[in-house]
């Protein structure tokens, strides 16, 4: 199974600093076989600005691409957010570049975002959770733009509740839609590693939603580590990797232009 990251933040993203080479560097070092940088694009984040300058983002990333072609694989991808008020401009967006891998990730339901609490408000944690699983399955039916969901279990993250984990039991009905519409469409899902901080033993979702989507059919399958500094590229790759293989999977997927590596 090949050791990759496909979900790294970088300067281009509005909440890093981080040099790009960094980042390449640090994977070389932990041997990982292919990174994808995926900096933001949120069309309506009501505190930080989420814009990408795209042509330099690609000017950058394809120099040390080829700096770099005989020592790692880099890829060029981007994380939107999906925000189903801004549907037309989304598509437009991830058209109009040529895009390896697009993640499509859920911050911000109706102009409230999760990071500084302000969804939260007046919410139980039920009454949140459910919320957002509803807005993740409203927005993979409506968007095709993307090729796997972000960090199915974002929402547990910035909640101010005690426990903050996701009981998915409760919710199965419409995780299981989530999921059977992702593998209708040909989309995957991602391990996001920074969900160990939370979970203590697996990234988001947690590995019985991975288990779920293997049962329900679905075959692709990547890992990220949401780093946006460098000491965070390859995170826990490699117990994700062992935890795929356990539930039998023999590779990861990776892409080109938005497609499917054979």
């Amino acid at each position: 199974m090949r050791a990759i990251d496909y979900h790294m933040h970088t300067k281009f993203s509005g909440d890093s600093e981080a040099d790009p080479r960094a980042h390449i560097e640090q994977a070389i070092a932990l041997g990982l076989d292919e990174i994808c940088f995926t900096d933001h694009r949120d069309f309506d984040y009501p505190i930080d600005t989420f814009a990408l300058d795209t042509p330099a983002y690609f000017q950058e990333l394809t120099a040390l691409q080829k700096e770099y072609a005989d020592r790692i694989k880099i890829k060029i991808g981007v994380e939107i957010g999906l925000d189903l008020d801004h549907k037309e401009e989304i598509e437009a967006f991830i058209n109009a570049s040529p895009y390896d891998f697009v993640i499509g990730s859920i911050h911000v339901i109706h102009h409230t975002e999760f990071y500084y609490g302000d969804f939260f408000h007046g919410k139980s944690k039920d009454q949140a959770h459910e919320a957002f699983f509803k807005e993740t399955l409203k927005c993979v039916q409506a968007f095709d733009c993307f090729n796997v969901l972000g960090h199915m279990d974002y929402i547990m993250r910035y909640g101010p509740y005690v426990d903050k984990r996701v009981d998915h039991g409760k919710w199965q009905s419409l995780v299981d839609e989530i999921l059977k519409t992702l593998i209708k469409k040909g989309k995957g899902i991602e391990v996001n590693t920074s969900g160990y901080k939370v979970n203590g033993c697996c990234g988001f979702p947690n590995f019985d939603v991975i288990k779920r989507y293997l049962q329900l059919g679905g075959t692709i399958l990547t890992i990220g580590t949401d780093a946006h500094t460098s000491d965070r590229v390859g995170e826990h790759v490699y117990d994700v990797m062992g935890h795929y293989a356990h539930l039998g999977v023999s590779d990861v997927s990776t892409f080109t232009k938005r497609v499917k590596d054979s």
